[in-house]
């Protein structure tokens, strides 16, 4: 009987560990930071801001074992939303019409995705991203298409904390790379 007993209590005891580094359903929060945005807009005071999703929708799923992780809210209208809140508090004034600005940033999302791989002791969280830069500057315009990856190995059971770190980090510095990219300061500052 006491047999029984510690046998089950062991298969109970290996159950809850290997369910308990089963990543539940998992949900980051976009938040990074736009520091380099302020020599990017240059002498401009009016500055429209859009950016586009043109993933096609990108539901929960498993890829090879690797289950991934979605946003709380629309990504691209997060980051629109974190964008223009950065050039405000800049003093830059906003508008939604392009054409009307002094400058005016598109980003568009080809590529976001947080993948999670759930191992017995420990989780990789992989992030991946590409979006293409475009800055409007009068008639005149400049694009780019940036890239940026991240792996991260974190304690199981990986939450919601560990994935926003990972695509915040991967996303701070890849928006720094474009907004700080020497072309684009060229472009800014070359006169109509």
């Amino acid at each position: 009987m006491k047999l029984i007993s510690k046998l089950t209590i062991s298969i109970l005891t290996i159950l809850f560990v290997m369910t308990g580094c089963t990543p539940a359903l998992l949900k980051y929060q976009l938040d990074p930071g736009f520091d380099a945005v302020k020599e990017a807009a240059g002498t401009a005071k009016i500055v429209a801001v859009s950016v586009v999703d043109l993933r096609k929708n990108n539901e929960r799923s498993t890829l090879n074992g690797k289950i991934a992780i979605n946003g709380i809210e629309a990504d691209a209208k997060v980051l629109q939303a974190k964008l223009i809140e950065k050039l405000k508090r800049e003093n830059y004034k906003i508008i939604s019409k392009p054409l009307l600005a002094d400058i005016a940033f598109e980003i568009e999302i080809n590529k976001l995705s947080l993948l999670i791989e759930s191992g017995t002791f420990k989780s990789v969280i992989q992030g991946q991203s590409e979006f293409k830069l475009t800055v409007n500057k009068h008639s005149e315009r400049w694009s780019k298409i940036f890239r940026a990856t991240r792996t991260q190995e974190v304690a199981n059971p990986a939450n919601n904390l560990d994935a926003t770190g990972v695509i915040n980090q991967m996303l701070t510095k890849q928006l720094a790379t474009a907004f700080s990219d020497p072309a684009l300061a060229d472009f800014v500052s070359k006169e109509p």
